[in-house]
């Protein structure tokens, strides 16, 4: 780090230097986390990997072992692929960067994945979420009147009434905690949920 340019007039003394520019990424920071998928894409585009078109963050590779899809986000990444393509692009990355490496993946970005003995088919889910989300809104939730599905033929939408009794505090945080719960679901395992709405 070094003082930005302005300052060191300012902050002549050593122990007033408070002000500092960031020269590179350092890991922890929030720019970390940018450098380091920059760093590897442009690694795995030089061995072949296309980047997904819909997703900068699935890159892929058709070479005569097959199909080998990398998932990165941030530094957990997932390779799905024929034994061959996998251990390909492990040996490659093993040569580059210092990686750790499961020789099963049964859980990715806190999903739970199950694969058939076979490599045919697999499952992706959240047991845990749905277990947290019964936890602090089944209750709740149970109690609630049933409505249909907003958007619906004969939905109106009314203005709040300017005497009405508003939620606490406490009950808005338990709404957004629930509302980030269901769009982590929908984003990863349950993305059938975001039609109901």
């Amino acid at each position: 780090m070094e003082i930005l340019s302005g300052y060191k007039e300012v902050y002549q003394e050593a122990e007033r230097d408070t002000v500092l520019k960031l020269q590179m990424a350092m890991y922890g920071l929030i720019q970390a986390a940018r450098q380091w998928i920059k760093c590897l894409s442009d690694v795995l585009i030089t061995w072949g990997f296309a980047p997904c078109e819909s997703d900068p963050c699935l890159v892929y590779r058709i070479n005569e072992n097959g199909l080998c899809i990398i998932l990165m986000y941030v530094d957990d990444n997932l390779i799905i692929g024929s034994d061959m393509t996998i251990e390909q692009a492990t040996e490659e990355i093993k040569k580059v960067f210092n990686v750790m490496i499961s020789p099963e993946a049964t859980e990715y970005l806190r999903c739970e994945i199950k694969v058939a003995k076979d490599h045919t088919c697999g499952w992706i889910g959240q047991p845990h979420l749905y277990k947290n989300l019964d936890r602090k809104l089944g209750d709740i939730v149970k109690t609630q009147r049933t409505t249909e599905t907003l958007s619906t033929p004969g939905f109106h939408v009314v203005r709040n009434i300017p005497n009405a009794v508003y939620i606490t505090d406490k009950e808005q945080k338990l709404y957004r905690n629930g509302v980030g719960m269901l769009l982590y679901l929908v984003k990863h395992s349950r993305p059938d949920l975001s039609n109901g709405t």
